[in-house]
C-alpha cells in the first residue's frame, strides 16, 4: 500500500537537498598560478562574489590554461586580473563566445597595473579597447533599462574605486554604466553566436571586492543582475537548470493526491 508518511518524508527531502535556482552554469576561471586578483589571487579578492555564485547553485571550476578543451566544458568563464595571455588562449576565448555561444566577463581594471594588458589583448578580439586610470568612486550610474541592470532588481547607481574606461568597441557594444564624467565602465557585446554569445566588460575590479563593492548592496544587486541575465541566455542549450520551488511544489501535492486516491481505493 502506498504510505504516504514516508512519501511526505521523501519530498520533504528532494524539496531541501535540491538547489532551488534555476539557470546553474559551469563557471571557469583562472586559478592562483595565473590570477594575480580576483577568486584565486588576492586573497582570494573576490571571495564575497564567488561565494555567492557557489550559493547560487553554480558550479566553479579553475583551471591554469584557458584553452579549447577546458572552455568547451563550461557555460561562462571571468578572468579575473592576470599577469599575462597566450595567443592560442586569446583565440580559444573567441572561439568559445562567437562559436560556441559561451559568457565571458572580462575583469578590466586601471592601466598602471601588468593586469592591462592581457585583457585587452582578449578584448580586441570584439573591437573593444580600455585605457586610463581614474579614481572618482562614487559617481557611478546604469544606463539604460536592459535585464543587465534591471533585473531581478532595478540598479541606479554603485561604487568603485580606481577604474579604466571603454574607448572603443563595436556599434553593437551596449553601455550599461558610466561614471560621474559619463565614461564608459560597464558594458556588454553580443557576438550573435547563439545562446549567450556575450562579453561583458567591467573596468574595475573594485566593483566586486570584498572591501569596497561587496560591501554595498548596489554593488551586489547589479553581481547579481549580470549573472541572472547571462544564466538565463546561456542555459537555453547547456546547462544544469533544476525545477523552481513552484515546480516542485506542484510536484509534491500530485504525488501526494495520488497516494490519497490509492488510500481511499485500498479502503473501499
Amino acid at each position: 500500500m502506498f504510505n504516504i508518511k514516508k512519501s511526505a518524508v521523501g519530498i520533504s527531502a528532494a524539496l531541501v537537498l535540491l538547489p532551488q535556482v534555476a539557470g546553474a552554469m559551469t563557471i571557469g576561471y583562472f586559478d592562483s598560478s595565473r590570477e594575480q586578483w580576483g577568486f584565486s589571487g588576492g586573497g582570494p579578492y573576490l571571495s564575497g562574489a564567488k561565494q555567492w555564485l557557489v550559493d547560487q547553485g553554480h558550479t566553479l571550476v579553475s583551471t591554469n590554461t584557458a584553452d579549447a578543451t577546458f572552455l568547451s566544458g563550461v557555460d561562462a568563464f571571468y578572468t579575473g586580473l592576470i599577469g599575462s595571455v597566450s595567443g592560442s588562449e586569446v583565440t580559444a576565448m573567441q572561439n568559445f563566445v562567437d562559436t560556441q555561444g559561451g559568457f565571458l566577463f572580462i575583469q578590466q581594471d586601471h592601466d598602471s597595473g601588468g593586469w592591462f594588458g592581457p585583457n585587452n589583448q582578449i578584448l580586441a578580439n570584439w573591437g573593444i579597447a580600455t585605457t586610463g586610470t581614474y579614481s572618482n568612486d562614487s559617481g557611478h550610474v546604469t544606463v539604460g533599462s536592459s535585464t543587465w541592470v534591471t533585473d531581478p532588481n532595478a540598479v541606479a547607481g554603485f561604487v568603485g574605486a580606481a577604474h579604466s574606461v571603454v574607448t572603443s568597441a563595436p556599434s553593437t557594444f551596449e553601455v550599461l554604466a558610466r561614471d560621474d564624467l559619463d565614461r564608459t565602465i560597464l558594458g556588454v557585446f553580443d557576438a550573435g553566436g547563439g545562446r549567450s554569445s556575450d562579453v561583458l566588460i567591467a573596468t574595475d575590479i573594485n566593483f566586486w571586492d570584498d572591501g569596497i563593492g561587496w560591501t554595498d548592496a548596489r554593488n551586489r544587486a547589479l553581481w547579481e543582475n549580470i549573472w541572472k541575465s547571462a544564466g538565463d541566455q546561456t542555459c537555453t542549450v547547456n546547462c544544469n537548470t533544476v525545477p523552481e520551488p513552484g515546480t516542485m511544489l506542484m510536484l509534491a501535492t500530485g504525488i501526494l493526491g495520488i497516494g490519497l486516491a490509492r488510500r481511499r481505493k485500498n479502503v473501499a
